[in-house]
């Protein structure tokens, strides 16, 4: 139960964070600017996809409660939140 309650969570929090990259992809995004850079506007429209698409998943494996499923989705969200993590390094206000 409580394993459902929690992947219902990151189901949320996965589904949200690709939207809410996904539709800042041509205004300020904290402290970034995509307007300014369109490869950057490109990795929020190719990050904010590929998280949502992991929200989906994340949903069908609570839905299904197949553990493997579950695990293979949450190691999918961990690469690609940090591997975007990594990428918006690379557009980081330097002062």
């Amino acid at each position: 139960m409580v394993i459902t309650i929690l992947m219902i969570c990151y189901t949320l929090l996965s589904f949200g964070i690709g939207y809410f990259a996904f539709s800042h992809r041509q205004r300020p995004f904290l402290v970034f600017h995509p307007e300014e850079f369109p490869n950057l506007s490109r990795v929020l429209v190719i990050c904010g996809s590929i998280l949502m698409i992991i929200g989906v998943l994340a949903a069908i494996a609570t839905i299904m409660n197949n553990t493997i499923f579950i695990s293979l989705t949450l190691l999918a969200g961990v690469i690609a939140i940090m591997t975007f993590q990594l990428m918006l390094l690379h557009w980081f206000p330097k002062r």
